[in-house]
């Protein structure tokens, strides 16, 4: 049965119109529209729209893990606090996790996310029942021996990918093995790159090349072009630019948690986008970002390079927003990000009443600039409303289940 949904006078792109909205699959844009029969109907008049987030870099269900050795060295951090905790995780927590990082997400305007961690089967439940979208990276180390036993279940809303985990934690046959994999399945390849200068200087010194050349020399960059995701990508040279650029391949800024970890701020947007590169945002997860807030990673992003570069004209607005909607979706195969007639269904509604966008001169310039995530009334997945007036299903069971296993994690 076909299903409509009917905002009505929402401001869009500076202008008053009417949203159609049927099954999930935006059907008609404009003031003059007619709502169809046995529509479900939003009174737009105090709303802005938007395209939602996509977060195109995240460990889901670390949410578990916000806050655990936090202003600690990196090796510290790591060795005492995120990996003897990662290793008491089980299914009950993961699912969790993941539906308390879903929850997160939804109450900041984001409908789908690009993930990388374990136990595959009970995350692809939990972004189920959210009601929203999920890319989820199959980790593998070394070899790569995990492909041996994947075997994904379907799951609405869920695709799947292969994830080898960075090039000093899986080895070369690793990084080649999957490509094929992924190649053969035609799935998309998710690995951490670039993001230190140590990653930089110990595969120059162990390889004789950089990061992405090492990926180029063995044929990953060949076998996966644009179905490359490389997350991080912050110390590149020329080279790694033009190379990243002429393969298409999508790479994921995630300011907050380069600043936090202290891995550097001069991602090199403009050059990337300049090359051909598709330029996402993205979080990280919430042990090294602490949110999912893709709002917050989109200011922080735009703030970035134009006090690196010394220049307020630097990537504009526009630019950080379809770098945070548009090139996602698109990097998860999804005709989404824009409020456009025939494009899926995907946006949320923010409150013109809240107090960032008074006075609204410039709607998308207040979202950017001025807003947080309260000023998000509705969200909108897949022409399904998983948020109307910031309540979310389940919130308090996801809340409280969340808190639990978290502090079974720590004790």
């Amino acid at each position: 049965m076909v299903s409509h949904l009917f905002i009505e006078g929402v401001l869009l792109d500076g202008q008053r119109t009417n949203v159609i909205v049927t099954d999930n699959i935006i059907t008609g844009i404009g003031s003059e529209l007619p709502m169809p029969v046995g529509s479900t109907y939003i009174d737009g008049s105090q709303y802005a729209a938007f395209p939602s987030f996509a977060n195109m870099h995240t460990h889901a269900p670390m949410t578990l893990l916000r806050g655990l050795g936090d202003d600690t060295p990196l090796d510290e951090w790591l060795n005492k606090w995120i990996w003897p905790t990662e290793k008491r995780l089980n299914p009950d927590s993961i699912y969790w996790g993941t539906r308390l990082a879903c929850l997160e997400m939804i109450k900041s305007g984001t409908t789908a996310f690009n993930d990388m961690y374990f136990f595959l089967p009970e995350m692809a439940k939990a972004v189920s029942d959210s009601g929203i979208r999920a890319q989820l990276g199959l980790n593998l180390f070394g070899d790569g021996d995990e492909l041996d036993l994947f075997n994904p279940e379907p799951y609405p809303n869920v695709t799947y990918s292969i994830a080898p985990h960075a090039i000093y934690t899986v080895t070369k046959r690793g990084l080649t093995r999957a490509a094929e994999y992924c190649s053969h399945h035609g799935l998309a390849y998710h690995i951490h790159m670039a993001e230190t200068l140590k990653e930089v200087s110990d595969c120059q010194s162990q390889h004789g090349c950089r990061p992405y050349e090492l990926l180029d020399r063995i044929g990953v960059l060949d076998t996966m072009g644009e179905k490359l995701i490389g997350a991080h990508s912050l110390h590149l040279s020329e080279h790694e630019i033009e190379l990243i650029g002429r393969h298409g391949c999508t790479v994921v800024h995630n300011p907050n948690s380069n600043l936090k970890l202290g891995s550097g701020y001069r991602f090199l947007f403009s050059e990337l986008a300049a090359a051909g590169a598709n330029v996402t945002i993205g979080t990280d997860g919430c042990a090294s970002s602490n949110n999912l807030d893709m709002l917050e990673a989109a200011k922080t992003a735009a703030l970035l390079q134009k006090g690196w570069r010394q220049s307020p004209t630097a990537s504009p607005a526009r630019d950080i927003m379809q770098a945070a909607t548009e090139n996602g979706f698109r990097a998860l195969g999804l005709k989404a990000g824009r409020i456009a007639e025939g494009w899926l269904a995907d946006m949320i509604l923010v409150d013109l009443d809240n107090v960032a966008f008074v006075p609204c001169h410039n709607a998308l310039s207040n979202l950017v600039y001025a807003a947080h995530s309260d000023a998000i009334d509705t969200v909108i997945c897949n022409g399904k409303i998983v948020m109307r007036n910031r309540q979310v299903a389940n919130e308090a069971e996801i809340v409280a289940n969340a808190r639990k296993y978290a502090k079974d994690l720590v004790e």
